[in-house]
């Protein structure tokens, strides 16, 4: 459980890290417990919020667990339909950072 949370923690540093280096502003990762969780919209979970270019962001930090496309097209869907930004991180182990299936050196805004 303790390798887990702290390999949880190391991811959510990482997204953390991007955006803040991207100029998102207001950035908040929910805790989880047994009685808090991620925040549902949309029937999709995400684990933080932010502010970016004056829109509301809404993002979710994983380990090792890539995205599906279904997702991914989801999540454009989502940004359209109400004027939001939706990020899914992926903290890949020795491999770096991938942002909505790209690695995050690549990634454009």
């Amino acid at each position: 459980m303790v390798n887990n949370r702290a390999k949880m923690s190391r991811s959510n540093v990482k997204a953390r890290r991007w955006m803040e280096a991207h100029g998102f502003e207001d950035i908040t990762v929910f805790g989880h417990s047994r009685f808090q969780s991620d925040l549902h919209f949309q029937e999709k979970e995400f684990d933080g919020i932010a502010s970016h270019n004056n829109k509301v962001v809404l993002f979710q930090v994983k380990t090792n667990c890539k995205s599906t496309k279904k997702i991914i097209l989801d999540y454009k869907t989502m940004s359209e339909r109400f004027g939001i930004e939706v990020y899914w991180f992926n903290a890949v182990d020795r491999k770096g950072l991938e942002i909505n299936n790209q690695p995050a050196e690549s990634y454009l805004l």
